[in-house]
């Protein structure tokens, strides 16, 4: 009863051409499994002449070397010799296999072997190598192995017969399996795929998939770049992952004398947004589904404002001289119709302090269904507050959320050195009591204050946590509380796919009738004291130590700070 309540909660939000589009290609898969379609071979193709590899050449790394005797290694999990269906793998590293990123820095002889062998052991249209997600990193990846080993390929006329009898196939399959059940960052993969194809090939199915590829992609960049120039997934990794597709997308049409402004503009605006989240140590924030192997931590921050970015709900505030950084998240976990990489993380954030990390969101980990998915999605996972032991928003399977936490009430107040960001969300009106919970973070160069509020009628009980790297301890946090008792448990971090490190958690409990005032400080020394009072119905927290203040928590207005 209880997956069918997530179930109806979770298919509502779909938009009705994402679940035709998916009936279809069940449809399609199963037709293929009962026919045992063979796999699409297209010959007579054309190459470009004037299409240019970007790959530097043969390289002597340890990862070539390991690939070119037969040993392949990602997220963390080797195997010698794999075979294209790998069973005691997870689906994403066999999706790793099927990419064929580890292409460039081969020598030709291997990328031929690897090559034929994936051509013959995926003759059918079924397995993780005919998704349309591989289906397109391939794409690519041959297409610039197609230019850059051409001399080969030309001295090797079977070879190059049939491989590119093979890659035209593949893009003819994926031109009629665009992902449009998805969406998000696939989609944008589809379409990078079908635009590199259109310049490496010649004639007039080329000229229609560019076609394709380019009025699909202004739709979509319309929809999945928001105004402030984030993502609309809302996950730092994929800002990266289709900043790092709409780059290259068009660089390649510069290249071939078809530049499109639309597409030009958009990537400094999507620039411009990552140098705002960043901190000065270019350390990628872990918010929701993201790793640190997203590849940001190369991108040049230089010094940034504190600022709220509203239409992607990120709060930053940030001493840069000082290598102080924090980021919350005061946004809504997802599209309405993409959830897949949104976790119960409302008002969560990070912070660090002399230029490294101090209180951390918990990762990702793995995303195949199970335990540890379910853990580093949960509210408790995140820095927080968990309300009867219950998450946020109803997170489920591995890509899956049911009934959501909406923010609303968001107001970002910048002056005089001090940032405040304030919000409230509904992600708990289901319990009973029904609970509101309201949040306040005030920032002050070297003190961070977070103030929570448990609205309703009734008694409830709540845990706001605080993860700590694992590299800091308790220590550390010079921690100063109100309204709730402390105690201490063991959490787990994971900044990279298939690895993960206990750390240190502390833990603020409380419990009673609402409404409910509790909170805490992070400071630079243990001088800071906190109190808390009702003034004439109004939450009043008072600041004591290295600041004199008193925070007033109105309800009719935003929230004043007063010496």
């Amino acid at each position: 009863m209880r997956r069918l309540s997530l179930l109806v909660h979770t298919v509502r939000h779909l938009r009705m051409t994402q679940m035709v589009s998916r009936a279809a290609r069940v449809a399609r898969m199963r037709r293929w499994s009962l026919l045992r379609t063979t796999a699409p071979m297209v010959s007579g193709a054309v190459r470009n002449p004037e299409f240019r590899s970007t790959w530097t050449g043969h390289s002597e790394t340890p990862r070539a070397i390991d690939i070119a005797n037969g040993r392949f290694e990602f997220l963390g999990v080797a195997r010698e010799q794999p075979s294209w269906d790998q069973r005691d793998v997870s689906q994403l590293w066999r999706y790793h296999l099927h990419y064929f990123d580890y292409a460039a820095g081969l020598e030709f002889p291997t990328f031929r072997r690897l090559a034929k062998s994936w051509i013959d052991g995926n003759r059918r249209l079924a397995g993780d190598g005919w998704h349309p997600y591989t289906v397109s990193l391939r794409i690519v990846n041959w297409c610039e192995a197609g230019a850059f080993f051409a001399a080969s390929l030309d001295a090797d006329r079977a070879f190059d017969a049939e491989f590119h009898a093979s890659l035209y196939g593949q893009v003819r399959f994926l031109a009629a399996n665009l992902e449009t059940d998805v969406g998000g960052n696939h989609l944008i993969k589809n379409l990078r795929g079908l635009l590199w194809a259109s310049a490496y090939f010649s004639g007039a199915e080329a000229r229609r998939w560019r076609a394709l590829a380019l009025s699909h992609l202004r739709r979509e960049i319309a929809e999945q770049v928001l105004s402030d120039g984030g993502h609309f997934e809302r996950v730092p990794a994929y800002h990266v992952q289709v900043l790092e597709d709409l780059r290259s997308c068009s660089e390649l049409l510069a290249r071939h004398g078809d530049r499109q402004p639309w597409l030009d503009e958009v990537v400094p605006a999507m620039e411009g947004f990552l140098r705002a989240i960043l901190p000065p140590n270019g350390r990628l924030p872990l918010i929701k589904d993201t790793t640190l192997e997203a590849g940001a931590a190369n991108f040049a921050v230089p010094s940034q404002a504190s600022r709220f970015l509203p239409h992607s709900g990120f709060a930053v505030m940030r001493q840069d001289d000082r290598g102080e950084h924090l980021i919350a998240d005061f946004g809504i976990p997802c599209p309405d119709h993409l959830p897949a990489h949104a976790h119960a993380d409302l008002f969560s954030y990070e912070l660090t302090v002399g230029g490294k990390p101090l209180i951390v969101d918990s990762g990702v980990y793995e995303y195949a269904a199970g335990q540890w998915r379910d853990w580093f999605r949960s509210t408790a996972a995140h820095n927080t507050v968990e309300v009867a032991g219950a998450n946020q928003s109803e997170v489920w399977g591995s890509f899956r959320v049911a009934r959501r936490a909406r923010p609303s009430g968001v107001r970002w107040i910048g002056q005089n050195g001090m940032q405040i960001i304030q919000g409230q969300h509904d992600g708990y009106r289901r319990l009973s009591p029904p609970v509101w919970h309201r949040r306040t973070i005030v920032a002050f160069p070297g003190t961070w204050i977070i103030i929570d509020e448990l609205l309703g009628e009734g008694i409830t009980r709540a845990s706001s946590r605080i993860h700590l790297h694992p590299d800091r301890s308790v220590d550390e946090l010079h921690l100063a509380t109100f309204g709730g008792e402390v105690r201490h448990e063991r959490g787990w971090y994971s900044e990279r796919f298939g690895a993960k490190r206990e750390n240190d958690v502390v833990v603020l409990e409380t419990a009673g009738a609402m409404p409910l005032l509790f909170g805490y400080c992070v400071s630079e020394s243990n001088s800071v004291t906190l109190s808390a009072r009702i003034d004439g119905g109004t939450p009043v927290v008072a600041v004591r130590g290295g600041l004199q203040r008193s925070i007033i928590l109105r309800s009719d207005g935003p929230p004043r700070v007063e010496q």
